[in-house]
């Protein structure tokens, strides 16, 4: 539709004059028309749905991931939502991710430093506006593995197929359900799998050693022993987006019986998650939920080995890394000590290093340590960490409770201090409060 107007200042005759008239009024009425839709769109844009405060608590947080629960989230499903950092009265954008459990989260990263006692303020609100999403790579699974990305960075390949095996090497050495090869962010594989001196070691994983199934010695460690193992059952889902990717898959601990029938003792649903993390280091969360469907559940012996472990790469020994915990121990000394987390980092040119940290709710945490000496191996590949909450303690996985064991683990280039190590730790077991207003 077309719109003329009048040249107002040339209307003499009254006639014409009220055609005028009624031809600005209409004009007016157009513009105020397209105002109040302007205003319209500029509300629905602005509409918020829930305020949130992160104070940073006890401690200086450093590049922290933070999540909030958002109950109301649900009427505007099909609308398309927006983060915003509130910040000397602008509205920053912020990437994040929402995932579905039991409530609805809301997931993101505060880049930089919050300093102790600091509080962040940020604003979840209805946008018309176009979603600028960043590209990163997506999950990818392969014949033997699916393989998770921080960024376009390899982190980890977790193994959902059985590994093969050398020759001459009996079959039951052989699981599933393993990470290997774990990375630094430089490309460094860190971990080894079937060592020759312990075939059944598998670079990062779990399992129980000295423990009673329906009145039977089971040992789901020492595969040769034909009394159990752990393997991959099934994937329950894959998760991706602007801060995370997570990894969620079935395994069974499954026991042999005498006449080799597999009886599962314990389920085991293991989430591995991987980070965004905008720097140059590598987070992975690591999760571990123990089921026991069987009545008479499973007896865990106390054992000096027993749990999650990582066996380093083969050319890591006391000579090429150093080994320090959080009680300041080292690789001569820390076997059979309590950790909150255990540092492992190479000596030469080009460094790299791996964290791993144990959750302050794990089962006898401060876990102890199964750790080799220097002089373990024959002075060669012995690096060896096993956080394990049997080895000072019974443990009774009763029928129908779940216990679930967490632990964050970090590579990184360079060298890391007890100071880095020690912050990562707070912001895994103390993470930020967040505090959420709805409108």
């Amino acid at each position: 539709m077309k719109f003329a107007f009048a040249n107002y200042n040339s209307c003499k005759d009254t006639t014409i004059y009220r055609n005028c008239n009624h031809l600005k009024f209409k004009r007016m009425n157009y513009i105020l028309s397209i105002i109040a839709l302007f205003s319209l769109n500029i509300s629905i844009m602005a509409q918020s749905i829930a305020k949130m405060e992160v104070n940073a608590g006890e401690f200086d947080r450093h590049n922290i991931v933070v999540n909030a629960i958002i109950d109301n989230v649900l009427h505007y499903k099909d609308k398309d939502l927006k983060l915003y950092e509130i910040r000397n009265n602008q509205s920053l954008e912020v990437p994040y991710q929402i995932t579905f459990s039991d409530h609805l989260q809301i997931h993101w990263r505060i880049d930089g430093l919050l300093k102790k006692g600091e509080t962040k303020r940020y604003e979840l609100r209805v946008s018309t506006a176009e979603t600028n999403s960043r590209n990163h790579a997506n999950i990818r699974k392969t014949d033997d593995s699916y393989i998770l990305f921080n960024d376009f960075r390899p982190v980890l390949h977790y193994n959902h197929s059985k590994a093969p095996l050398a020759d001459g090497i009996d079959a039951s050495f052989s699981r599933s359900g393993y990470i290997h090869p774990l990375f630094s962010p430089s490309g460094k594989v860190l971990t080894t799998i079937q060592p020759p001196d312990h075939i059944h070691h598998y670079g990062l994983w779990n399992a129980w050693t000295r423990t009673v199934f329906r009145d039977s010695s089971v040992d789901f460690w020492n595969l040769g022993q034909r009394q159990g193992h752990v393997n991959y059952a099934g994937t329950i889902s894959a998760t991706q987006g602007e801060v995370f990717q997570a990894l969620k898959t079935l395994h069974l601990h499954a026991a042999i019986d005498s006449l080799g029938n597999n009886i599962t003792a314990l389920n085991e649903t293991l989430e591995v998650k991987t980070y965004q993390t905008g720097e140059n280091i590598n987070i992975i969360d690591y999760t571990s939920s123990f089921y026991c469907d069987d009545e008479g559940g499973l007896y865990l012996e106390e054992y000096r080995y027993g749990g999650f472990v990582f066996r380093g790469n083969e050319t890591w020994n006391g000579r090429t890394v150093v080994m320090l915990t959080s009680e300041g121990k080292d690789q001569d000394n820390s076997d059979g000590e309590r950790a909150r987390w255990c540092l492992v980092n190479e000596t030469g040119e080009n460094p790299s290093g791996i964290l791993i940290m144990s959750h302050p709710l794990n089962f006898n945490h401060p876990e102890p340590l199964r750790t080799w000496d220097s002089n373990a191996n024959r002075g060669r590949s012995n690096i060896f960490v096993n956080f394990s909450p049997i080895r000072n303690s019974n443990w009774t996985m009763n029928y129908g409770e779940n216990y679930t064991l967490r632990y964050r683990i970090i590579t990184f280039n360079g060298r890391w201090t007890q100071h880095n190590a020690e912050r990562a730790w707070q912001d895994f077991a103390y993470p930020p409060m967040v505090k959420v207003v709805y409108q």
